[in-house]
């Protein structure tokens, strides 16, 4: 940590910062260090458009129906799901 920031020493972590605090300046210095990945990582952050597209390469490629909806598979899965 002092390599990123000069006044980040093992003892003034250990004694003066919390554990979220030391973790917050970790990950500032390795976005100013290497940069920040502007891929989302996850499904949530990502936009409408990418998410249609990606459905419909799945629907290509035969790993989902097109006309199968979320609930048709929670139903083989789990049962009547909407109390039915």
């Amino acid at each position: 940590m002092a390599l990123l920031y000069p006044w980040a020493t093992k003892e003034y972590l250990l004694w003066e910062m919390s554990l979220p605090q030391i973790i917050l300046y970790h990950n500032l210095g390795m976005e100013l260090k290497y940069g920040k990945d502007d891929k989302p990582k996850s499904l949530k952050e990502k936009s409408y458009d990418d998410l249609k597209k990606l459905k419909e390469e799945m629907v290509e490629q035969g790993l989902i129906d097109k006309k199968q909806s979320v609930t048709d598979g929670l139903k083989k899965r789990y049962g009547a799901i909407d109390g039915k």
